[in-house]
Parts: C-alpha cells; sequence; structure tokens
C-alpha cells in the first residue's frame, strides 16, 4: 500500500508535489491489506485484499522486453504497482502498518519502483530473496512484501530485531489485516478453487475509512486473473495474463473495467511506462525565458517565497493556503540541478512545455500550461523517479 492522488486532468501546484511525493514514497494505514497462498501441488491461487482510501484503482500490462519479463500490475491512478503478477508464475503485494528501526546493508539501488523491478526480472521466490538482498528497498520499515511462486513457495520479506527477516513456507498460509478470519476460514474449507478463495476474500473484507478498494486473484500456473470490487458492487472479471500482453501495453480502470474492456484497449499512460523519463530526450528551447521562469518558480516554491503574480487567479486561489506544506514537501527533492525542455506546443494561445526536471534527490517530468501573459494556469506531473539511494519516506 502506497500513498496515493485523486484524479485530475490538470493538477494545480499544490496536487502536482502531491502527486511526486505519492509515487517515490510508501506511507501505510495500520493493518492494511490481506494476502494469502493456497496450494496443493496441483493448484497455486495467490489472493489479496487492497485496502486502502483512494478510490481510483486501476490494473495495467507490460509486455516482455529484453531482459524482463511481462507483468500485470494492480494499484492506483499513481502508476505505482502496489503487487502484481510476472509471466513466469511469480506473485506478490505488500502489507502495511509497520515502524521498524532499520538500515539496509544491500549494496545496489534500482530505479523506479523495486517491486516492478523484481517482478520484472525473477521467477521464483529464491531469486526475490536474492533481489531484495542485493537491491535497496526503503519501503521495508513500514511494510512487508508477500510473495509466491508457481511452485507454491512463499516468502514473507520484512525487518524484525533491525534486521531483514525472510519467513519461507510450501504451505497455504495468509498474512495481514484479516489473518485471523483467513484462519478461520480456511479451516471450514480447505478446497483450493478460485470460487472457494474469492469467499475468503469477501471474507476478509476491510470496511470503514480503509475500506478494501479491490480484490485479486492469480492463478500462478495458468496466468489466469480473477478481479473483484465487492464494495463498489462491480461484477467479477476473469483475464488472461498471456492473452492480455499478446494486445501491447495498456490498463484498465477498475471501476469501468467491463465497459472497457469490449473496446479498443487503452495504452499505457506515462507513469505506467517503464524508465518513461528516458523517452523524452532534449530538445531546442525556442523560449529559454520561460524555461528560466518556471526553474525560479519552483525555487521561490521551495524557499516559501512563492508570488501571486507567477500564477493565473484561479491557481493561485487554489494553492495560495498550501504554501507551507508545499515548501515542506518540495524541500526534500533537494535543490534544482537541471531542468531541461523536451516538449513544446502552442494551443489556443496557451503555451504547454514539458520539462524534465533533476532534482537533488528525485527526477521528474512535469508539464506546464501558461496563458498569453506568461502566467501559470497548470502543474502535471507526469512521472517521477527516485534517485537511487534515496529515501524520501516520513
Amino acid at each position: 500500500m502506497k500513498r496515493y492522488i485523486e484524479h485530475h486532468e490538470r493538477y494545480p501546484l499544490a496536487r502536482m508535489v502531491c502527486v511526486i511525493m505519492l509515487t517515490i514514497s510508501f506511507v501505510c494505514p495500520i493493518s492494511a491489506c490481506t494476502i494469502f497462498i493456497l496450494t496443493d501441488g496441483h493448484y497455486v491461487i495467490f489472493g489479496n485484499n487492497e485496502d486502502w482510501t483512494n478510490p481510483v484503482t486501476r490494473i495495467w500490462f507490460v509486455p516482455p522486453g529484453t531482459g524482463y519479463y511481462g507483468c500485470v500490475y494492480v494499484g492506483y491512478n499513481d502508476g505505482w504497482a502496489r503487487g502484481g503478477m510476472n509471466t513466469e508464475g511469480l506473485a506478490c503485494d505488500w502489507v502495511g502498518g509497520f515502524n521498524e528501526n532499520w538500515k539496509s546493508d544491500a549494496t545496489t539501488c534500482v530505479r523506479g519502483n523495486p517491486t516492478e523491478r523484481m517482478l520484472e526480472s525473477c521467477a521464483t521466490i529464491e531469486e526475490a530473496i536474492a533481489f531484495f538482498r542485493k537491491h535497496q528497498e526503503s519501503d521495508f520499515i513500514r511494510a512487508k512484501i508477500f510473495i509466491a511462486d508457481r511452485n507454491g513457495a512463499s516468502v514473507i520479506i520484512g525487518v524484525r530485531d533491525g534486521k531483514l527477516q525472510f519467513d519461507r513456507s510450501e504451505r497455504s498460509r495468509g498474512f495481514g489485516y484479516a489473518f485471523q478470519t483467513f484462519s478461520e476460514c480456511f479451516a471450514k474449507d480447505s478446497e483450493i478453487t478460485v470460487t472457494n478463495s474469492a469467499s475468503i476474500l469477501h471474507a476478509c473484507l476491510q470496511r470503514g475509512k480503509n475500506a478494501t478498494k479491490y480484490s485479486n486473484i492469480f492463478d500462478l500456473k495458468s496466468g489466469n486473473i480473477f478481479l473483484y470490487q465487492f464494495h463498489q458492487q462491480v461484477d467479477s472479471i476473469r483475464m488472461n495474463l498471456t492473452d492480455e500482453l499478446a494486445k501491447g501495453g495498456h490498463y484498465f480502470d477498475m471501476v469501468e473495467i467491463h465497459q472497457q474492456y469490449s473496446k479498443p484497449v487503452l495504452p499505457l499512460l506515462m507513469n505506467m511506462r517503464r524508465f518513461i523519463i528516458d523517452e523524452f530526450p532534449p530538445i531546442s528551447d525556442p523560449d529559454p525565458k520561460v524555461t528560466n521562469h518556471i526553474s525560479k518558480v519552483i525555487e521561490d516554491a521551495i524557499a516559501g517565497k512563492m508570488r501571486a503574480e507567477d500564477y493565473n487567479a484561479v491557481l493561485w486561489s487554489s494553492i495560495s493556503p498550501m504554501q507551507q506544506d508545499i515548501q515542506n514537501d518540495l524541500k526534500r527533492f533537494g535543490s534544482i540541478q537541471s531542468i531541461i525542455l523536451v516538449e513544446y506546443n502552442i494551443k489556443m494561445n496557451r503555451q504547454i512545455n514539458r520539462y524534465s526536471f533533476e532534482f537533488e534527490n528525485i527526477r521528474s517530468l512535469m508539464q506546464f500550461e501558461l496563458d498569453d501573459q506568461g502566467k501559470i494556469v497548470s502543474f502535471k506531473s507526469e512521472a517521477s523517479e527516485r534517485k537511487p539511494g534515496v529515501d524520501l519516506g516520513e
């Protein structure tokens, strides 16, 4: 469970800041999510209830490439995978609500989301264990990851007594918010079927503020995917990983998946694509004054000196009460190292520029829209990437 941002077509500055922060750090409610594996040597079923506050849920498919497996990911509209499954039958998800004192001794950092890097490169739990021994993952101070493979083996990785621990098993088991309910349900009916697994997930729903937003079942041998949204009363849907990957990279909004499934696929959004920032090389800057102005606006925000004259009236009325929060968040990114124009458009007297920002602690792809007076109308954070070795958690 990582933090989220509500869906908007355009983000004012405060929401833009939130998008960046939420895609690179991990804050969990107490006792969030329930995960289990059911295995009997023939069937291997991985089930997950995703508990959080954001209703904008998504599922997306990233085809294989040179050096990485194809994957299905589940999560929210920030494009940061909470869990998923790959073509080798390895699946994972996180349980939040921990607060551990720990410092990683791993020697290597990955770009972007370590969960995604692990799923696209590992086929078994032993390979996943080796991955997390070698690669840094700061979220272990706040959460534990449950990983299972198509052989029925599973591991729960988390911190205990200041050290990274690996709890292996080859049996059916559950973990997380409704562990006791899972145990009671499985004791009554241990038959390993999708129907029984869905019944267990329904019994393990969390309600209230951090209610379960979606439930998923992965059949690790067949690659079948079953998606449930019990609270939203959306009918379940069945998909197959191989079939979906054959369509190319695409996604679905979970609450609209039945309507979207019969239509042409929705291509992956920027924040779902792998290393998207690399896809935008620098271009010649036709108006360096605007670029310098944008850089100064962000520097002023970091310094707590935002100016009303830099924004149009509507945007300023929205962000002016949030200046202290904006400053606090931006300061965590560190100073601006560079700002590079990667796309330039003029539409209906509006200048729309896309920039690659290099901060001290993160890289970010941002879009700015300015009116004919040079005032900022909107911000949009399209992708961000924490720099290797940087922890921007609470």
